[in-house]
């Protein structure tokens, strides 16, 4: 009887593989996109703020003039750049290559995760940078759950926020770390005893600190250049970011920012025959951007 190493030779399944792929991207919830024709331009900013929350006087006594008030506008300005990656498909690695493989399909969906990711990095470094000038450091950590308050602090967010804008911020960002701290506070659970299964999710934490959603931010990354030691790390710290975002962005609204992105997302396609290869490379030119910092509140180190 033959034995079972000679009766069978290991081949490539075409039914399973293994992938690593990375939490949702959440930066473009706090910088929608607006859609751009030129990478770069102006866009119009009506009166500052003094002189739109200012109130004259308005009274006018007969047969006199009332009181002329003029307004003005500035201009904001934005530069898209364009972020792209590339790769080649060798012919003799297309021709030897096993199913399940689609070298063409899993090139262009790698390179396009990675910008993508870099995108998202651009847009946490812009959010907890030295642009968020409204910010505070978090002393008792939310994880010392017998000392701390973080629906009074979230709340003194709000308020700050509100001072400035008269409105209340409709977004909360969290990283992961103070996601998985928070929901297990006594005071959040406290909030939502009466709720079926008492089990917290972000859109229970949204009813409790009143705003429209509440985002984790929990995507990660390879600190590390490359050739040295990967060291994996979350994108959004320890951090939480309360913000004003405009739903549907155009023209007479604010907002925290913007994402400013010239068309569609693009692959481009060639042949180098003195390569024997294919080349492709994803696309992508975009300019994010703080257009109203007044419209934020950033808590740093929020649990240890």
């Amino acid at each position: 009887m033959p034995d079972v190493a000679n009766v069978h030779t290991d081949a490539i399944l075409s039914n399973i593989s293994e992938k690593y792929s990375n939490a949702a991207y959440v930066g473009l919830q706090l910088l929608p996109v607006v859609p751009v024709k030129k990478e770069s331009d102006k866009y119009y900013k009506y009166n500052s703020k003094a002189d739109r929350f200012r109130i004259p006087e308005t009274l006018r006594a007969p047969k006199t003039e009332s009181k002329t008030v003029d307004w003005k506008v500035t201009t904001g300005t934005y530069q898209c750049e364009e972020h792209a990656l590339n790769d080649l498909i060798d012919d003799r690695e297309k021709n030897n290559a096993d199913k399940p493989l689609n070298l063409e399909v899993d090139t262009v969906e790698f390179l396009t995760d990675i910008i993508e990711l870099a995108q998202e990095k651009r847009i946490v470094d812009l959010l907890t940078g030295a642009g968020m000038t409204h910010n505070a450091t978090i002393a008792t950590k939310w994880n010392v759950y017998e000392d701390s308050d973080p629906i009074s602090d979230i709340e003194t967010g709000k308020q700050d926020i509100h001072s400035r804008i008269f409105r209340y911020p409709n977004v909360l960002l969290l990283g992961v770390q103070v996601y998985d701290q928070l929901k297990h506070h006594p005071d959040i659970l406290d909030r939502i005893k009466y709720v079926q299964k008492g089990v917290v999710t972000p859109e229970l934490m949204a009813s409790i600190f009143e705003v429209d959603k509440v985002i984790i931010g929990a995507a990660g990354y390879n600190t590390k250049k490359e050739g040295q030691t990967a060291v994996y790390g979350y994108m959004w710290g320890k951090n939480a970011i309360l913000a004003y975002v405009e739903k549907a962005p155009g023209i007479k609204k604010f907002s925290l920012g913007y994402t400013f992105k010239v068309g569609k997302n693009i692959t481009r396609r060639a042949r180098l025959e003195v390569k024997h290869s294919d080349w492709f490379e994803p696309s992508m030119i975009v300019d994010e951007k703080l257009v109203s910092v007044d419209c934020s509140y950033l808590m740093k180190a929020c649990v240890a």
